[in-house]
Parts: structure tokens; sequence; C-alpha cells
């Protein structure tokens, strides 16, 4: 498990409490890989981190196909 957490950038300038979690674990020689982002939005004006969540699924399969090959 791997956790990160923001101190400083244009996360924490827009969000508050920003933490994203990777979690590896293995079952059956079958690597199972959990992402978790938490954060807070200060007001609704302030969008999700959804190109942030197509970047990390983006990563990790280019990681797998990577991997597998």
């Amino acid at each position: 498990m791997l956790t990160l957490k923001e101190f400083e950038g244009d996360l924490v300038n827009k969000y508050d409490n920003f933490k994203a979690t990777l979690h590896i674990e293995t079952k059956y020689d079958i690597d199972l890989i959990s992402w978790t982002i938490e954060y807070e939005r200060p007001n609704e004006n302030v969008p999700e981190l959804v190109n942030l969540l197509d970047f990390i699924i983006g990563m990790t399969k280019a990681i797998d196909d990577h991997h597998v090959n």
C-alpha cells in the first residue's frame, strides 16, 4: 500500500485534504490494483477531479500492458 498526500501545488490550492492511496494485492497469481482518491471541494464551483482519475486509469493500464508484454 502506498499513500500520497499533497502538501503544496495546484491540488492544494484548489482542494482541501487531498490524499491518493494505491493498494496492490495478489490473489491466485493475479495482481489486483485499487486506487482511492480522497479530497474535499471547498465549494460547488470547484470541479471534480475527473481528469486526474482518467490519467490514473490510463497510467495503470499502460503499466499493466507493459508488464504483460
